[in-house]
């Protein structure tokens, strides 16, 4: 039996209908085409093209018409005699409403100049109608930031790609109707809109990694321990050994939803979203289940590290940032390019309902590296009092403790280093410890009669 896979489909049902049933469609689609109606014809949120420089491919003329009434009344008044006017506007204050137009006009040439950098370089119309899109939402959200565009233009053009013009004839059932309705290229900018909306504010996009440097730092922070449970040594290598912070590349993965580093044509990249809008997690989390998608997200990231591990932790600090820059990824066939998302995915999934348990997420990460790292070796030394110790593990092991470097005495090392090493590095022992002390009780638990 042939299949058919839409993705209007997935996104309208997830996003807006938020059902499957067709005779619930018509009234949730309306619904929400009314609100980007009303919306973009607010005075407050109409865009003003016709402020644009006239040699601008955006400007629009505004012919403003002059009604009749008012040229009576302006007439009219000559003969009346003078009243005293009340008003609540200082005129010495500045002119708060020249100064919110500047303000639009400056956000407006903002999202342009981003529209004009776009991907695959779409015609003026769709930039236009993006523009429009990123304008109305900035307004309603307070500020735009870089990076709103290309997610925006990666699912409205995945969706103008289904979109049918419905030519207004009677052959069409009722039936045929509510289900083309999904499809109807009038209400494009409107369901993208919504898609959009709902897309970046519900799933947490905006609060953890755009709303403020306090959340995007706490975010990072939070992949960082994440990162540290799973694999210790790419967690040691990156921010110990390399002394490469985070933030000096995990900024674009977080915010952008992966969409630059999943390969040059995008198609990984919404594939993959196709099933982050449609997740459905067991989870405490209150709210939709679009929440997850944050955490999902770091889980992915640390699954992209692991499949990258030699590389990382046989490289310099510039080799390094250079990969994770330019992440090198490449599918032979389409099929292994759906494995590749289908496990990504599911491992995600896998390492999400784990994350309040340490000792979980650290067998999970086993797990990964008997995958993507099962020939690696690594050598990791252990000096601590009167005992000094040697032993070469595989990648899986190597998940937990060790950095492969040569230790000092503890009381010799701790004279050399300055304080902020010293911390760091009595908290990196503690942390080795304890997956040690981890490690242990597991093989207890496996071997009950040893």
């Amino acid at each position: 039996m042939p299949t058919c896979f839409t993705r209007t489909l997935i996104w309208k049902s997830c996003l807006i209908t938020d059902t499957l049933k067709i005779n619930n469609w018509g009234s949730k689609l309306y619904d929400q085409r009314v609100i980007f109606h009303q919306l973009v014809n607010r005075k407050d949120m109409k865009v003003p093209w016709e402020k644009l420089e006239h040699d601008s491919i955006y400007f629009k003329s505004d012919d403003v018409i002059r009604k009749p009434s008012m040229i009576k009344s302006k007439n009219k008044s000559l003969k009346n005699s003078l009243n005293r006017v009340h008003t609540n506007e200082d005129p010495l204050s500045g002119n708060t409403e020249h100064h919110q137009e500047d303000e639009d006009i400056e956000l407006l040439q903002s999202i342009i100049l981003d529209a004009e950098r776009l991907f695959g370089d779409p015609s003026i119309q769709v930039k236009r109608q993006l523009i429009q899109i990123l304008y109305v939402f900035s307004k309603l959200n307070g500020s735009y930031k870089q990076g709103y565009h290309e997610t925006l233009a990666l699912i409205f053009i995945n969706l103008r790609n289904e979109s049918v013009q419905i030519p207004q004839t009677n052959t069409f059932s009722e039936d045929d109707l509510k289900i083309l309705s999904l499809y109807d290229m009038r209400y494009l900018s409107h369901d993208a809109f919504s898609i959009f909306n709902k897309f970046m504010s519900q799933s947490g996009v905006i609060t953890n990694f755009y709303e403020s440097e306090q959340s995007l730092w706490k975010s990072i922070e939070k992949f960082n321990m994440y990162l540290m449970k799973i694999d210790q040594f790419i967690h040691y290598t990156l921010q110990t050994k390399l002394k490469l912070e985070s933030q000096l590349w995990i900024i674009r993965y977080l915010r952008m939803l992966l969409l630059r580093e999943l390969g040059d044509d995008l198609e990984t990249t919404i594939l993959l979203w196709d099933k982050l809008v449609a997740t459905q997690v067991s989870s405490t989390h209150s709210g939709s289940n679009l929440a997850a998608i944050p955490d999902l997200l770091n889980f992915m990231i640390i699954q992209l590290l692991l499949q990258k591990k030699t590389d990382i932790i046989s490289s310099d600090f510039s080799e390094c940032l250079s990969l994770l820059l330019h992440y090198p990824i490449n599918f032979k066939t389409p099929i292994a390019r759906n494995e590749f998302v289908k496990r990504l995915y599911k491992d995600a999934i896998k390492l999400y309902e784990r994350r309040h348990d340490d000792l979980k997420l650290y067998e999970y990460g086993i797990r990964l590296n008997n995958r993507y790292n099962p020939n690696l070796r690594v050598l990791l030394n252990y000096t601590g009092g009167d005992r000094s110790s040697s032993e070469s593990v595989n990648s899986s092991r190597a998940a937990s403790p060790a950095p492969s470097i040569k230790q000092q005495h503890p009381q010799q090392h701790s004279a050399a280093l300055p304080n902020n090493t010293r911390s760091e590095s009595s908290k990196f022992e503690k942390t080795r410890l304890e997956m040690r002390l981890k490690k242990k009780v597991q093989s207890m638990i496996n071997n009950p009669q040893k």
